[in-house]
């Protein structure tokens, strides 16, 4: 017999539901990112307060990245999973054993 895998689908929701939640937690660290750059360049100055914006600008960027591969990855098992449960439905439809017409 050959190895086989077995997939929850409710489990993949679940999954799902907890990277849309960290794509939007990211998506906020990143606003958070990007105004802590503007009052460290304002509260820093001259080269100190320019290499400490553009470090928070980079991180803002890299949370940017992050939460749209996230997203992307929720939305890729949500489609999936309801792919996966029409196809199921579909074969399920067409096993079933119709009902014997009697006659009239």
């Amino acid at each position: 017999m050959e190895p086989g895998i077995t997939v929850h689908l409710d489990e993949v929701g679940v999954l799902a539901a907890q990277l849309s939640a960290l794509a939007a937690e990211l998506s906020d660290g990143a606003l958070t990112c990007r105004s802590a750059a503007v009052r460290l360049r304002a509260a820093l100055g001259e080269d100190e307060g320019w290499h400490a914006g553009a470090l928070a600008t980079a991180w803002a960027s890299l949370a940017d990245v992050v939460a749209e591969r996230a997203g992307a990855m929720a939305t890729t098992l949500v489609s999936a999973t309801v792919a996966y449960r029409i196809a199921d439905a579909d074969l399920a439809g067409g096993l079933a054993i119709p009902a014997p017409r009697w006659p009239a």
